[in-house]
C-alpha cells in the first residue's frame, strides 16, 4: 500500500494573534534570557507560531532543522526534549558549549558542493589587526571554558523557570545542500522544522529541495515551517535579503498547500505594518546594513510571513 502525504496547511501569520499568546511569552522568555534577542525582524513571531506547532508533538521525535544554521529553533527543540539534525549549506564546527550540553557532533556531507549563495554567507576574514586578535582570543581554552560554563548556567536558569525536567536532546550540525541529501534514507525524519530558511533557495531549485525533504520525512511526518508569503498575485525575489516571497498561487503550487483558514493577505501585511512590538525591538544589525529583510533599519514590512503546518 502507498502511504499517501496529507496535504500542507499554509497560513499568513498573525503578528498581534501571537504576540497576545502565552506561546509568545514563553519564547521571548527563552530568547532574554538565552542571549538570542538579535534576529529577523520576524523571528520572534515565526518561532512563537512554531512552538504552537510543536508543543503538541510528542517529545523524543527526530527532527530534521532545515537550513537551521545558528538559529534558535534547534536549541528550542533540544532543550524541549526532541532529537535535532540542523542540515545548512554553512556551518563551522560547533563550539564547546554546544558540545557538551547537547552533545553536537559535526559532519559534512562528501554530497555537498559549495554553491555562490553559500559563499555569500560565509563570513568573511578577519582584515585588521584588532580583529584578528579577537579571533585569537575567542579560541583560548579559559575563554572557551568559560562561555560553555555560561551557557551551561543561562540554559538550567531557565529550565528551572519553567518548571523542566529532564535533559536537552541531541543536536547534530551537517553542512549540506537541501536539494540532495542521499546520506540520509527515505524517511529519515519524524518531523521538518524550518525558520525563514526555504524562501533563500533558488527558485529553480525549490521543487527538488522540497521533493528530497519529503523523502527523507516520514509521510504522516510532522511539519512546522516559515517562509515568505506576499499579498500579490505573482511570487517575488525581495533583493536586500535575497529571498523569494511566494504568492497564494505558489504556495498551492509549489508547496502543494491548501489554506488553514480565510484571510486578507493584505490585511496581515498591514498589521505587521503597524506592529508596534516588532518596530521597537529591531535588531541593531539592521541599521548598519542596506541588506537583509528592513534595510537600513527603515520599518517597511515589504513581505508576509507564512506558516506551513501538517
Amino acid at each position: 500500500m502507498v502511504e499517501r502525504t496529507p496535504a500542507l496547511k499554509y497560513e499568513f501569520i498573525e503578528p498581534q494573534e501571537q504576540l497576545a499568546s502565552v506561546d509568545f511569552k514563553f519564547v521571548e522568555n527563552f530568547l532574554k534570557i538565552t542571549g538570542r534577542t538579535q534576529l529577523g525582524w520576524h523571528y520572534i513571531t515565526d518561532l512563537t507560531w512554531i512552538y504552537r506547532q510543536i508543543k503538541f508533538w510528542p517529545k523524543g521525535l527526530r527532527v530534521l532543522d532545515a537550513g537551521g544554521g545558528g538559529g534558535p529553533v534547534q536549541f528550542l527543540l533540544s532543550e524541549l526534549g526532541f532529537e535535532v539534525t540542523n542540515v545548512d549549506m554553512v556551518l563551522k564546527k560547533p563550539p564547546l558549549a554546544y558540545q557538551r550540553r547537547y552533545g553536537t557532533k559535526y559532519e559534512r556531507f562528501p554530497s555537498h558542493v559549495t554553491t555562490d549563495y553559500a559563499q555569500l554567507l560565509e563570513a568573511a576574514p578577519p582584515t585588521t589587526v584588532l580583529a584578528r586578535l579577537k579571533q585569537q582570543i575567542s579560541c583560548w581554552s579559559m575563554i572557551t571554558e568559560a562561555r560553555a560554563w555560561r551557557y551551561e548556567s543561562v540554559h538550567d536558569t531557565w529550565r528551572r523557570q519553567n518548571n523542566l525536567n529532564g535533559q536537552p536532546a541531541q543536536l547534530n550540525w551537517c553542512v549540506g545542500n537541501l536539494c540532495h541529501m542521499p546520506e540520509f534514507p527515505a524517511k529519515s525524519f519524524d518531523a521538518v522544522v524550518s525558520l525563514s530558511a526555504i524562501e533563500h533557495i533558488p527558485i529553480t531549485s525549490l521543487s527538488q529541495a522540497l521533493q528530497e525533504i519529503h523523502r527523507i520525512v516520514k509521510p504522516q511526518g510532522y511539519w512546522a515551517v516559515t517562509t515568505s508569503g506576499t499579498e500579490q498575485p505573482a511570487t517575488w525575489l525581495h533583493e536586500p535579503s535575497q529571498g523569494y516571497c511566494f504568492s497564494e498561487n505558489d504556495l498551492v503550487g509549489f508547496f502543494g498547500a491548501i489554506p488553514a483558514c480565510q484571510q486578507e493577505p493584505h490585511k496581515v501585511l498591514s498589521n505587521y505594518h503597524n506592529c508596534t512590538y516588532l518596530k521597537d525591538n529591531l535588531a541593531k544589525f539592521y541599521k548598519l546594513s542596506g541588506k537583509y529583510g528592513m534595510p537600513w533599519g527603515h520599518w517597511s514590512p515589504q513581505y508576509i510571513p507564512v506558516g506551513l503546518s501538517q
